[in-house]
């Protein structure tokens, strides 16, 4: 494969993997469902209808974006990867440290079992917390 050919296919990748990812997407809702159906017997429908939602949301702005764009910078250079991955990498350790000594410390208590709820409300504030901290290391 020539070095022609192979930018050929990367700027190819690089225009249809938003897509191909907003397609996983729906694929994942539609599974979820899916899977939802046949082991409750009821079928959520929202479930469906907000994945739909997202990813006609989500292709429009990728859409506008494409279209935008007018010049062949990529969207980051080397140091903006590696200081994303560093953020990445750092808060997911710093999560699972935190998750482990929540969990010693529940057990020092004598805590025999807790509330899953505890759980949730830490897996959400790392997808936030990691979510918006991306973002911002991103455009600096």
């Amino acid at each position: 494969m020539s070095l022609k050919n192979k930018q050929a296919w990367g700027k190819t990748f690089e225009r249809w993997t938003p897509y191909i990812i907003i397609i996983g997407t729906l694929i994942g809702a539609v599974l979820g469902s899916l899977l939802v159906y046949l082991f409750q017997g009821e079928f959520p429908y929202e479930v469906l209808a907000g994945g739909l939602a997202v990813a006609i949301i989500l292709t429009v702005l990728q859409l506008i974006k494409q279209k935008r764009k007018k010049d062949n910078l990529p969207e980051a250079d080397e140091r903006v990867v590696y200081n994303v991955f560093r953020f990445f990498a750092y808060s997911s350790h710093i999560t699972l440290a935190v998750l482990f000594i929540g969990l010693a410390v529940f057990t020092l208590l004598g805590y025999e079992s807790i509330s899953i709820l505890y759980v949730w409300v830490l897996f959400f504030a790392y997808i936030w917390i990691t979510g918006i901290g991306g973002l911002i290391m991103k455009r600096r």
